[in-house]
Parts: C-alpha cells; structure tokens; sequence
C-alpha cells in the first residue's frame, strides 16, 4: 500500500482504515497516565525547547510504527482474523503503548524539535492504536502543543476526528472513513462549508484532491455517510469522550451565532413510481390509503395525494470513450429506440461523452431532429463519466418542476478514467462523492444502462466491479433503475419500460412529524400496504434543511 502525497493524514486514516477492519486490540485497556502527570505534561508545553534532536529515540518509535502497521496489513491482506493473529497484535499494541507512556512520562508530549516530523508522525500511530481513554486524557496536552508547534497540527487532526467518529459525533477534518461494500465511506462533516479552509489550517490538502488520492491508493470509490456510525463504547465512556471533546476548543473552530439557521417545518414531496415484481403485469390505479411512508422508521401521515400521467424531459447521455467502441451499433439502435418509444409530449435531448461533453441534440419534442442526430454521434477518448452527468444536472435538467419529470438514461460502462490507477488516462474533474451528494439532492432519476465492455478491454475485473456499483448506487439514490446490456437483445422491453414507469407518478405529501431543521439524513421508506407484488420506488430519503 503506497503513501500519499501528505503523508501524516494518509498514514492515519490507512491505520483507522486497517483498525476498524481488524478490530481493536486495546478496546478494553485502560489508560497508563494519571491525571497529575497529565497536569506535569501541561506545565512542560511552555517550557524550553530540547538542545537537539533525540536521533535514537525517534527510529525508535518509527520502528514501533512500521512494525504495527505491517502486521496490520499482513492480516488485512489474508483476509483472516485468526485468534493467533489478533493476540500476536494485541501485545504489540500493549508493548507499543507501554512504551509510548515511559516515553510521554519522560519527555512529555514531544515537539517536532526533538522526534522531527516522521518521528511526531509514529507517535500519533501509536497512539491511534491505543486505547480511547489514553487518547482522550491526552488531547488538552496535545491541543495546547500544537499551538506552540503547528507541525503537528495534521497528524491532530487525524486523532480528534477519530475521536469524534467513535463519539457518534460528526469529523472537522474528513480524515475518517470505513471500507465497506466496495466504497470508501467518509464519515458525515460538521459544517462541510468551511471543511477546506479547517483543512487548509491544519496543513492538509483541499479535500476533493484528497479523495482522488484515497481513490487511487485504495482503488475504491470514495462517498459520503449521511449518518455518524452508532457509538458502540460503554456510555460512560462515550460521555467523558464528548466532554473532552467539547471542552478542547481549536483555533478557528467558533461558531457564528450568524451561522445558525432555523427553517420552519415544509411539507416532504415524494414522487413514487409503482412496478409489478411480475413480468408483464399491470399495477392498475391505487389509492391514498394504499401507501405506508416511514421517516427513520416512524410512521407519517400523508396528506397530499395525487396520481397522473406527466409528461417528461428525458436525456440521453451517450458514453462515447474509447472502450465502448465496440458497442456503438448497441449504442445507435438503443438510442433510436428510446426516442420512437416516447410520447408525444415529452421532450428528449442527446448529449454524447468522452473526456469532454457535447450536445449533440437539445431537450425537444422533434422526433425526426432527433433521429437524424444519432447518426452524427462518432467520439473517442478518456471517460470523464461523473463530469458528463454533473453537465447534464447542471444544464439541462436544473432545478424542480411540478408539471414534468426528469430522468438521464446513461449509457455506458462507467468507467472513469480519474478512478483508474493506469497512468494517462484522462478522467472527471468531479469527484464521485460530490456527484452522489448533488443526485441526492435534485428530482431527477438516473437511470444507468450498464454497456459491458469486459471482454473488449483489459482493464482490472476490480475496476469494472467500481464501475457497476457505482452506477447502481446513482440508480438507487435517486429513485431510478438499473440496467445491465451485453448484447441488443438484452435491452428488448426495456425502452417501454422506462417511459411508463416515467410517465406514471404518484405524488405523496406530508409533514414530519420530527420538526428539526438540523441538516440531518432522514431516511424515506413507501411501500403499498398488503400488495407484496408491488415494488413502490422513490428517493431513499433527504435532507432536513
């Protein structure tokens, strides 16, 4: 596993990264300072700088690093957790963070004077190691040093985000995140406006150049929680954690009373799409009283109510890179196809991509414009996929409409070239995370057509598996359906199932019955009551602001 560019932080989420993967061996350690040699630490923090460096004690603690981490890594990698393992790095932990103590005791915190940066470094890892109540003792001594010596103030950052994460409190800083069903999660953000100029602060880099590095050292695709993950320490130990944190105060970390906004509760809008889990089996009109909608699973009264046909604004976003060269006959028909299949009255654009974008058609209701279009559709190139769409929500289907629905049909293998760690491939300039914050918060379906292009290029298998549950999480995020197409054949229905399920809609209103306006992710559930061959989709929830 390589380092990044700014070494301190990646190191320290790499460690929280393998951590959290391996379970803590120190859960229940307790801390080895009390609370007088604390107050002794504290005192030290203005004294004199040391004479010199201590030479030997720094490769000392760099050696105790690097030996944790890579027994760290050795177990990630075996994809094991075996009894024998987790004892061999339990001790190591406990002989580790022993003498770290012996070490703090003597020297108390130590400045970049005396260990350097690398030295400073391996103190955190060590103590990121260690166990919550050590961290948390520590953190005024910390805090208070690192207003003397700033050079620490990245490798801070690490440890007090990861305090917050484990205090189910939202980070400053965006250092944490969790591998999981093939993403990198970043832990929610407090006040994410100002995250770049915390970040700036404390001497780490812009956060969107710090998720391409995350994504490209890990190979994953980097999104973001809506939720902190849930406590699980005792609550006496979450409590003096929160305190702790509460009471460090960071330089720049105030809030404007300004900046605090109150919204009176609105009425939540959904738009809900019906399909039958049968094949070829018609839904038929259902009523209000048919529809059950939950908000964090407790019950809301729907209010509003209505069912229609709308028209709508339909754009075909065509992936015209390079690796769908093989698949532009598939292309062509399909895009024909969708067109022959609209109604009247909805209204359908072309845009084509590559690395760059290009309209070929706009939004009109002109068939044979239309038609003749598709035949004008020739590209090669990168695969900057996120940009293409971010152009499309940005461009052509800004902003809410009450008398028409949007929804981008996108064809292609998702394969953006910014995720890829081949070198010169020309990629998205939007991150994959902002993409999926901006889906979640506009009305418009994105409906993927996944084009496998596998066995036309020799790509990593991991980097097509990226590809496909980043489309389906587009998919899913805003209410859209997810398609996959080896072949024309595959497609056969799939034209006239996309214009019916976006031609009917039934619009559900209510009232949450939670009233705070907190920024919080309110997750959204609508299913119809007693009819377990219906499938009712919509957004998966929102945010309350």
């Amino acid at each position: 596993m390589t380092s990044l560019a700014t070494p301190n932080s990646s190191k320290l989420l790499l460690l929280a990264l393998l951590v959290l993967a391996c379970g803590s061996a120190t859960a229940n350690a307790q801390t080895c300072i009390t609370q007088d040699e604390i107050k002794q630490m504290l005192a030290r923090v203005d004294g004199p700088a040391p004479a010199k460096p201590d030479k030997k004690l720094r490769d000392e603690l760099l050696k105790m690093a690097n030996k944790q981490r890579e027994l760290l890594v050795q177990m990630v990698e075996k994809n094991q957790n075996k009894e024998s393992d987790e004892e061999k790095l339990r001790k190591l932990y406990e002989t580790n963070t022993a003498r770290l103590c012996e070490v703090l005791k003597t020297h108390g915190w130590p400045t970049t004077a005396l260990l350097d940066r690398d030295g400073i470094n391996a103190v955190f890892r060590i103590l990121i190691a260690g166990p919550f109540e050590m961290q948390r003792d520590l953190l005024p001594v910390i805090a208070a040093t690192i207003k003397k010596d700033p050079g620490q103030k990245a490798d801070f950052a690490g440890l007090y985000d990861r305090l917050r994460v484990t205090a189910g409190l939202k980070q400053l800083f965006g250092t944490q995140a969790v591998s999981t069903g093939g993403f990198l999660v970043l832990y929610p953000i407090e006040d994410p406006a100002k995250l770049n100029a915390r970040r700036t602060e404390f001497g780490l880099q812009p956060m969107d150049t710090y998720i391409k590095h995350l994504e490209t050292i890990y190979g994953k695709p980097v999104i973001r929680a809506r939720q902190p993950p849930s406590s699980e320490l005792s609550k006496q130990l979450k409590d003096s954690l929160t305190k702790a944190i509460d009471s460090t105060q960071l330089e720049g970390d105030e809030v404007d009373p300004g900046d605090v906004i109150k919204v009176e509760t609105n009425l939540v809008s959904l738009n809900v799409s019906v399909f039958n889990n049968k094949a070829q089996m018609f839904v038929g009109s259902l009523a209000k009283e048919e529809f059950r909608v939950l908000e964090n699973d407790q019950e809301q009264t729907v209010t509003y109510f209505a069912s229609t046909h709308v028209p709508f604004d339909l754009v075909l976003l065509i992936d015209l890179s390079g690796s769908t060269a093989d698949k532009r006959d598939l292309i062509k028909k399909s895009t024909r196809r969708f067109i022959e299949a609209a109604r009247p009255t909805d209204r359908v654009a072309i845009v084509t991509f590559s690395n760059s974008v290009n309209v070929v058609s706009p939004l009109t209701l002109d068939r044979a414009q239309l038609l003749a279009s598709v035949g004008k559709m020739e590209g090669a190139g990168g695969t900057a996929v996120w940009d293409a769409i971010k152009f499309v929500l940005d461009k052509l289907v800004a902003g809410k409409a009450a008398d028409r629905r949007r929804a981008v049909v996108l064809m292609s293998d998702g394969f953006d070239g910014s995720l890829m760690r081949l070198g010169g491939l020309v990629g998205s300039v939007t991150t994959f995370a902002d993409l999926l914050e901006q889906v979640r918060q506009t009305d418009s379906l994105i409906v993927p057509i996944y084009l496998d292009t596998e066995d036309e290029n020799r790509f990593a298998k991991s980097d097509y598996e990226n590809a496909r549950r980043m489309l389906n999480l587009l998919a899913e995020e805003s209410g859209g359906s997810y398609y996959y197409a080896r072949k024309l054949a595959d497609l056969n229905g799939v034209y006239e199932q996309v214009i019916n399920d976006l031609g009917k809609v039934y619009s559900l209103g209510y009232t949450p019955t939670n009233t705070t306006r907190d920024s919080s992710w309110r997750a959204v559930n609508v299913t119809v009551i007693n009819r377990p061959d219906l499938v009712a989709r919509t957004r998966p929830g929102y945010y309350a602001q």
